[in-house]
């Protein structure tokens, strides 16, 4: 009798406990060449679930899809994938990532304190590329908007922001600290930027339906 009691109360206890909820995923593989994903290489078609870390070698590629967004990252850059309030909301760690929303939304991308979103609710493409003292942000397709700290501005369709990093640089001679109060964004000239990550921007402008 004590048996069959004990047996009725495990199963009571047992009924009573919540197994931990399976994570969704958040995305697919579309395009790979020497990259990884975690500690193994990212293959075309594996899921992409909140937390995992995406980068690539030299020489390396990595385009994904989640939802109505598609990041493309080049060679030697690393983003950590991840969700707030049902946004896609990556963070780059590590070099270049451009992204392409479908519809202006569900997507922000962070590098340091800086936050980068469609302006406007149509297809969208922009380009984040994390330097050791600087964050530079290019609109490709539409406006941008860019966030650093309490300071927001509006980057427009064509043009490059220079935003300095927070402390990252303050003693670094070539670049000194900014005086308190001074803005971090600098508006770059075309002609500077004009070269920079060529095939990142031409992946990132593609169709994710292209073969």
């Amino acid at each position: 009798m004590s048996s069959r009691i004990l047996a009725v109360a495990l199963s009571s206890l047992l009924l009573g406990v919540s197994l931990p909820a399976q994570t969704a995923p958040t995305g697919v593989v579309l395009q790979s060449s020497s990259a990884r994903l975690n500690a193994a290489d990212a293959a075309v078609g594996t899921t992409i679930f909140d937390g995992d870390r995406m980068e690539t070698e030299e020489k390396g590629a990595l385009s994904v899809r989640s939802g109505q967004v598609q990041l493309t990252l080049p060679e030697q850059s690393t983003v950590w994938m991840n969700h707030e309030n049902l946004v896609l909301a990556p963070t780059l760690q590590r070099g270049t990532v451009t992204f392409r929303a479908d519809t202006g939304t569900e997507v922000e991308i962070k590098a340091d304190d800086v936050r980068v979103r469609p302006h406007s609710p149509a297809l969208t493409v922009g380009e984040v590329t994390l330097q050791d003292c600087d964050v530079l942000v290019t609109a490709r397709t539409q406006s941008l908007e860019v966030s650093a700290g309490k300071e927001t501005k509006i980057l427009e369709e064509g043009k490059t922001y220079r935003v300095v990093r927070k402390g990252a640089c303050g003693a670094a001679l070539t670049h000194p600290a900014l005086p308190v109060g001074q803005s971090r964004f600098f508006l770059l000239p075309a002609a500077i930027v004009g070269g920079i990550l060529i095939w990142s921007v031409h992946k990132g402008l593609e169709s994710p339906d292209r073969p």
